[in-house]
């Protein structure tokens, strides 16, 4: 890399990380600090509420990186452009692209790392929030409705999963017409590594709409294909979950005969979205040398509108048409990122070079 590209290049990430810091800072003391802990219920305590906000903060900085990189490569460019820097290297034969391309390579990178970021940091302390927020309870639950294997449906009053023990299951075991065909109702039950052990219940049998068998039993035992932690964990936020978490819902729910479509949404998103900080430096670049010279509260201005027009296309729009079936879900989380490239390659190709 010559001096001048290396120049650019470290002018840019320096400018990336100063708006950067800039936009968690102000999400977290204006956003976080200010509206989220208002809306806290009064036995919720000051300590808990700020632990909250600060394991909510590693999402919310997520959403500020297109931003900050829209609003770095808009600084860079736009100071080269009023300070006729830009037009003195096109002059040498210095091409546009030649400045770009390191900036687009490390940015990419950059990109990774908060792929990386999102997944295995971000998600967990997303779901440490909620946890203290008492919004989910993963080693006690109540009134768990679950859909398992063999088409089967499970309700469970209340499971335990500290001492391992289940109040009131009753498992129906459905027809291809999802007809009952079976239904076992145990007070309480336990399980081992491939098997439930019910107690004091009854086992009832159907054909259509009629009851042509009842058995009760003191004991009994039936195969279990169902992790119960995952019955506690299907009322996890799926928000929350890393992409290996997804994948493994999304696998046991379709062997389970049901829909994903929720799951593999998000699972694309926490892979799509962190590149949207790359999208937008193709975008930037040309309006930045184009519009540079109108100073940096109308970069700031403009990046507000282009990540905000980003933020309406991917999440409102197309993964909204994913979750409700309309698109495919990879379609859904990766076509605002296209649509941004392709607009962007095409500005980049038409600029003077």
């Amino acid at each position: 890399m010559r001096i001048l590209e290396r120049h650019v290049l470290i002018e840019y990430l320096k400018t990336f990380a100063l708006a950067l810091t800039f936009f968690i800072a102000l999400v977290i003391i204006v956003r976080l600090l200010d509206k989220d802990i208002k809306r806290f219920d009064e036995e919720v305590s000051y300590l808990t509420a700020v632990q909250i906000v600060l394991f909510q903060a590693p999402r919310r900085i997520i959403e500020v990186v297109p931003l900050a990189s829209f609003l770095a490569v808009f600084f860079v460019f736009g100071r080269k452009v009023q300070n006729n820097e830009l037009a003195a290297m096109q002059t040498a034969g210095v091409s546009i692209y030649r400045l770009l391309i390191p900036i687009l390579a490390s940015i990419f990178l950059v990109c990774i790392g908060f792929v990386a970021f999102y997944n295995l940091i971000a998600s967990p302390a997303f779901h440490r929030a909620n946890q203290l927020q008492k919004k989910i309870r993963l080693r006690r639950s109540r009134n768990v409705l679950f859909k398992g294997q063999h088409n089967r449906l499970f309700y469970i009053q209340n499971l335990d999963l500290e001492n391992g023990t289940i109040d009131r299951m009753t498992i129906y075991e459905l027809d291809q017409n999802d007809e009952v065909t079976r239904q076992i109702f145990a007070d309480s039950a336990t399980w081992s590594p491939n098997h439930w052990h019910l107690a004091k219940g009854y086992v009832r049998h159907f054909e259509g709409a009629v009851e042509t068998a009842f058995e009760p039993f003191e004991a009994k035992q039936i195969e279990r294909a169902e992790e119960p932690e995952r019955f506690a964990g299907s009322n996890k936020d799926l928000r929350a979950m890393t992409i290996g978490e997804l994948r493994r819902q999304i696998k046991y729910k379709k062997a389970a005969g049901q829909t994903t479509r929720r799951e593999e949404v998000k699972m694309y998103h926490k892979m799509a979205y962190p590149f949207a900080a790359f999208v937008v430096i193709l975008i930037g670049a040309p309006i930045s040398i184009r519009f540079g010279g109108a100073g940096f509260f109308a970069g700031l201005l403009v990046a507000f509108f282009l990540v905000f027009m980003y933020w309406g296309i991917s999440l409102a729009t197309l993964e909204g048409l994913g979750e409700n079936g309309k698109l495919p879900p990879i379609v859904a989380c990766w076509g605002a990122n296209v649509l941004y490239a392709t607009v962007g390659g095409i500005m980049i190709w038409k600029m003077p070079k």
